[in-house]
């Protein structure tokens, strides 16, 4: 019997699983979490094999940062409804064993947590690929710089925000230029918006 626990911070969203998966015979829902200090207390208290657990949870603490503290551990199932490759990237350093849609049918869901009971993973191949691939994200400073360009802000005026040289704001900007192998702002703010680094429509 696979013990499932899930972390999940949308009511509607946690209870529709939960109701799903308590009809499958091999699967035993233990428990749900909406943050992480009572997801912290359902896996000390209930023991689960499996979590499925949300990467953006309610509060200051993240499914990234519940999945960091206990691992080793449980089998953690990263759930998203974004598909950011530094999402991807961040899940797989952390130790999770799997990725999934929030669009995901509930018979993915169930392959999933079956694969990772058993022992092995549940990665779809668009994130196996984004993690081969993925771009090495901008330093602290570089992404500050990203999010002001993104606000349209003008080098000088990023430059007064964060109190340095509009020279120092143009070479961090040439240096990412050359990095992701854009051209223009637009461009590399496209790049960010699509990695993760910062937000943006989609």
């Amino acid at each position: 019997m696979i013990r499932l626990a899930i972390i999940e911070d949308h009511p509607a969203i946690a209870e529709g699983l939960a109701a799903l998966l308590r009809g499958e015979l091999d699967v035993t829902v233990v428990g749900t979490a909406p943050d992480s200090v009572s997801a912290d207390r359902l896996i000390q208290t209930q023991s689960p094999d499996v979590i499925l657990c949300d990467i953006r949870l309610a509060g200051t603490v993240d499914g990234l940062e519940v999945l960091a503290r206990h691992t080793p551990g449980p089998a953690f199932i990263m759930l998203s409804a974004y598909s950011y490759p530094s999402y991807y990237v961040a899940a797989v350093e952390h130790g999770a064993k799997g990725y999934l849609s929030k669009m995901a049918t509930i018979e993915q869901v169930l392959k999933a947590v079956r694969s990772v009971a058993a022992g092995g993973t549940a990665f779809p191949d668009d994130v196996r690929r984004a993690v081969r691939t993925a771009l090495r994200p901008p330093t602290p400073r570089e992404a500050q710089i990203l999010a002001l360009v993104a606000e349209g802000q003008a080098n000088s005026e990023i430059a007064e925000r964060l109190s340095l040289r509009v020279k120092t704001v143009e070479s961090q900007l040439r240096r990412m230029f050359d990095r992701y192998d854009v051209t223009s702002r637009t461009s590399l703010v496209r790049v960010a918006q699509r990695q993760g680094w910062i937000e943006g429509d989609r």
